[in-house]
């Protein structure tokens, strides 16, 4: 019976693992929205490392 157990965490951890790593980017992605809206708020402006000419 514990092996039996095992085996359904492991496969409950196998399938959440790589979903939420979709959480953590989202999470990741609101966090630079907001820094930048705070920053933009402040003065600071936005812009490119290249520049076309």
């Amino acid at each position: 019976m514990k092996i039996l157990k095992k085996l359904a965490v492991m496969s409950l951890l196998a399938v959440l693992l790589p979903a939420l790593s979709g959480c953590v980017l989202a999470v990741g992605a609101a966090a630079g929205g907001t820094a930048v809206y705070l920053l933009k708020d402040k003065g600071y402006e936005v812009q490119a490392p290249v520049k076309k000419k």
